[in-house]
């Protein structure tokens, strides 16, 4: 018997070493696991396929997931490698690029320059929504496994548009897909420094340093990236004063900021902005819209109805400005002799009348033929600044007899309502949606929405269509220097500002926000760290030195341990503790009072 009990207790004794061990080690993997998580609270995310996508946090959350040729600098003017460790301009319209030998993707597969060339392929197709970026390229030829030469038309636009954009996926997987312009790409393997190891539609992606990246300085400083995704601005914004999320954008709501200013564990700044929002006029000829917005009379009517200073000031609280033109004043071909619509109800009434509109006797115009001007705004839900700002404008517009209602709504309906499909041909359904494009301080293909035809991408959402303008469009590719491409772009602005198929709006200077806890990131990134465009957040982003934990937890939402699950398993572990030495004790102590 005293066998026994001495092998019992030496049993005990070792299942409570094993236990102890347990939580030791459960302390140690805590502390070693540091996520970062940020919020989105814009535009939904749609595919994770790099030549369907048009929406920013598609885009962003596989920036590093997808090699790119090369990487832009913050300015956009300069470029640093990525893929190619090198390149050189053989001539005016010849650039060759030398890739890296270790590059693997995230299946071990190695890649090369024949996986480039078929990148630039699918990007060329009609259903890409990157063929804009490719017009340059005329021809492309694979030198050897690690160099390839694009003959293109243009070698400033080639690199600004195609080299630093194009994302570079495995033709050994790609080339299997029966119908690539359907593809979600899901999971994705690209040969970026992060990899995404968990995705859950309409909630989060989790993201991972790819330890065969190569180049492993670049690698991440935390040890997982989970993006979660939010109806709206709000919602993310209310998620970072919860604690849920680390981080959020695009941008916060003004309705919150002196919340967040006030409160010491936020970092709360503002950034170059990239977006803006605008008012686009159903033109389409073939379209289902009220027919009235295709006359000039009239959308010229409503640009002189339209306060857009006011409407900047009052419903972005300020942190917005108007702007004329189809980019932001940060983009470097932003034409500045452009003017705003002069506000003057006056003459918008002058202009109506004189086109035919008379006022019918509900206090709402109608066409000569016996359209009434009554219209309806779509505008996406998640961004109550913007649903804001489209009462503000039906509201002016009333002035002159023109009655609009402001539908607001998921991006999704909005998308499905614009873009009908019938027999295989695209008609736009809508009258006028408010929207919001985000477009880079080089960027040049936010033209290429206005070229006849784009409807049929889905990008289009006003049909419009004008010959001149087609064929300056196409000039675009051919400039040489950087002084014809601003030739070209400042008669494209011109030539829009005049059709008014936009309205533009307001350009977003966006005010994000940070927990103290993290630290790396360039506020001066145009957009901001969290706007979807800086490509070094997800590989800069630290703790801060001042932290004084170093657990951060996935929530309910990943397959990490959350802190409710590791207090859980510590209370566990704790219970079996007692009851092993209560166990012990009633063993040992009969012999102790003998």
């Amino acid at each position: 018997m005293g066998y026994l009990k001495t092998g019992l207790i030496t049993g005990l004794m070792l299942t409570l070493l094993i236990a102890f061990e347990c939580i030791a080690s459960l302390q140690i993997t805590s502390a070693q696991q540091v996520v970062f998580r940020v919020g989105w609270g814009g535009t939904s995310f749609d595919t994770f396929n790099p030549f369907t996508t048009y929406t920013q946090i598609s885009t962003w959350s596989t920036l590093n997931v997808y090699s790119r040729l090369i990487r832009p600098t913050s300015n956009y003017t300069s470029y640093v490698p990525d893929l190619a460790e090198s390149w050189n301009i053989i001539s005016e319209d010849i650039i060759r690029f030398n890739l890296v030998k270790n590059a693997t993707f995230h299946d071990g597969k190695p890649v090369t320059a024949y996986d480039v060339e078929y990148s630039f392929y699918l990007a060329n197709q009609s259903w890409s929504t990157r063929a804009p970026n490719v017009k340059t390229v005329r021809n492309i030829r694979v030198i050897d496994n690690y160099t390839i030469e694009f003959s293109v038309s243009s070698v400033p636009l080639f690199l600004s548009q195609a080299a630093s954009v194009i994302a570079i996926v495995p033709k050994h997987i790609w080339s299997n897909i029966s119908d690539p312009s359907t593809y979600n790409a899901y999971p994705p393997i690209g040969s970026g420094p992060l990899r995404v190891t968990e995705y859950k539609e309409g909630q989060y992606i989790v993201l991972e340093p790819y330890d065969k990246f190569y180049y492993s300085w670049l690698l991440p400083k935390v040890d997982r990236i989970i993006i979660k995704l939010y109806p709206d601005v709000t919602s993310a914004t209310n998620a970072l004063l919860a604690g849920d999320i680390d981080a959020v954008g695009p941008y916060i709501p003004m309705a919150l900021y002196e919340t967040l200013a006030n409160n010491p564990q936020f970092k709360v700044f503002k950034s170059p902005g990239i977006m803006y929002f605008y008012l686009s006029f159903n033109v389409d000829p073939e379209g289902t819209g009220n027919p009235t917005l295709r006359d000039i009379n009239v959308r010229r009517a409503l640009a002189h109805a339209t306060n857009v200073t006011h409407v900047c000031e009052v419903a972005w609280h300020g942190y917005s400005k108007p702007i004329a033109s189809v980019v932001p004043t940060s983009n470097m071909f932003y034409n500045w002799n452009l003017k705003l619509y002069e506000y003057n109800v006056t003459l918008a009434s002058k202009i109506l009348d004189e086109a035919g509109y008379k006022m019918g006797s509900s206090g709402v115009r109608v066409s000569p033929s016996g359209v009434e001007l009554k219209y309806t705004i779509l505008v996406p839900s998640k961004f109550p600044d913007a649903v804001n700002a489209a009462q503000l404008i039906a509201n002016m517009w009333r002035q002159i007899g023109v009655f609009a209602e402001v539908k607001a709504m998921d991006t999704g309906s909005m998308s499905a309502i614009i873009w009908q499909n019938a027999d295989g041909k695209v008609r736009l359904g809508h009258d006028i949606d408010l929207w919001d494009w985000n477009v880079d301080p080089n960027d040049v293909t936010i033209f290429d929405v206005f070229v006849s035809g784009r409807k049929l991408t889905g990008i289009s959402d006003s049909g419009y269509s004008n010959p001149d303008y087609d064929e300056l469009y196409e000039r675009l590719f051919e400039a040489k220097t950087t002084d014809e491409l601003y030739s070209i772009t400042y008669k494209l602005q011109e030539i829009l500002y005049r059709d008014l198929p936009y309205l533009n709006l307001c350009e977003i200077e966006p005010i994000q926000a940070h927990s103290v806890r993290f630290t790396g990131f360039n506020y001066d990134w145009p957009s901001g760290p969290f706007g979807g465009n800086d490509w070094l957040t997800f590989l800069n982003v630290r703790l801060a030195e001042t932290t004084t934990t170093l657990t951060q937890t996935t929530q309910t939402q990943s397959t990490a341990p959350t802190t409710s699950d590791q207090t859980m398993l510590l209370a566990a572990l704790v219970a079996v503790i007692i009851v092993i030495i209560v166990v012990a004790a009633f063993l040992i102590l009969p012999r102790m009072r003998r």
